[in-house]
């Protein structure tokens, strides 16, 4: 789809500041669309739709619902008259996901719900996801314990999925163009145990502070865990005797069945 075509026709003028910046290389929207190795079976969840230029190669595939914000958008995509193509004119923060069919994502996601838009997707059962974020928060998405860039986003990702980078997207490749580069992430849904509430919870505290030894950080979230600092003065020779950004999963179970002790 010719982005700039499309806009014209429908007199429209995207809007950075409302997340609107689409993918102007068609082959790059065939390509991101090819990515998540679709067949007929399949049903597809698309955010921040846009004008369609990624839903229209998905209907040649198989269903799926277009998630747009902008009713003049959603519009657009309901004139493009596919059967295949469900469109929903709803803010996707307020979407209630678990009424809507489908297993797998793709998306140009906007950018600006990046974090709690990517938990709200990893409380979901899904198969696969194909979602282009910033490029310097895929990396984040992606980065290991051991390195300043682990956070709880890239343990809660990577424990609930497999996750790569599978392209870098040069900011000209999208009108209007952004200030930043892209990245495309894929996602593989994988077959693991549901972490608890208080697990994660935990994972919160600890990177409230995530450059600080374990048992310095909890002290300081002490209050946001509903415990005294006392309680974890008394685990100190317990704890993972790390900074939070060098731990990894496991640690965090070590420290949750620690901290069930006080909590």
């Amino acid at each position: 789809m010719d982005v700039k075509e499309v806009l014209k026709k429908y007199n429209l003028e995207p809007k950075k500041y409302r997340d609107q910046i689409f993918i102007a290389d068609e082959d790059l929207q065939r390509e991101v669309v090819d990515l998540a190795e679709l067949d007929r079976e399949d049903h597809v969840l698309e955010i921040g739709a846009g004008l369609g230029n990624l839903t229209k190669y998905i209907a040649e595939i198989c269903p799926v619902t277009a998630v747009e914000k902008d009713g003049r958008m959603a519009a657009v995509i309901r004139h493009l008259d596919m059967e295949n193509i469900s469109v929903l004119h709803r803010d996707i923060m307020s979407t209630h996901l678990g009424n809507l069919n489908f297993n797998k994502i793709v998306s140009n996601l906007p950018y600006s719900v990046s974090t709690p838009l990517t938990f709200k997707l990893l409380k979901m059962d899904w198969n696969l996801a194909v979602l282009i974020y910033q490029k310097e928060f895929a990396h984040r998405m992606v980065s290991k314990p051991g390195t300043t860039e682990n956070s709880r986003m890239a343990l809660k990702v990577q424990y609930y999925c497999d996750a790569e980078i599978v392209k870098e997207i040069p900011s000209n490749m999208f009108y209007p163009e952004p200030l930043t580069d892209s990245a495309i992430v894929r996602l593989r849904r994988k077959d693991v145990e549901e972490k608890s509430t208080g697990f994660w919870k935990i994972v919160k505290a600890a990177f409230h502070h995530k450059r600080k030894k374990v048992k310095n950080s909890l002290k300081d979230s002490a209050q946001f865990l509903g415990i005294e600092k006392d309680d974890i003065k008394d685990l100190e020779k317990k704890l993972p005797d790390k900074r939070v950004y060098e731990c990894s999963i496991e640690d965090f179970e070590e420290i949750e069945a620690l901290l069930e002790q006080v909590m």
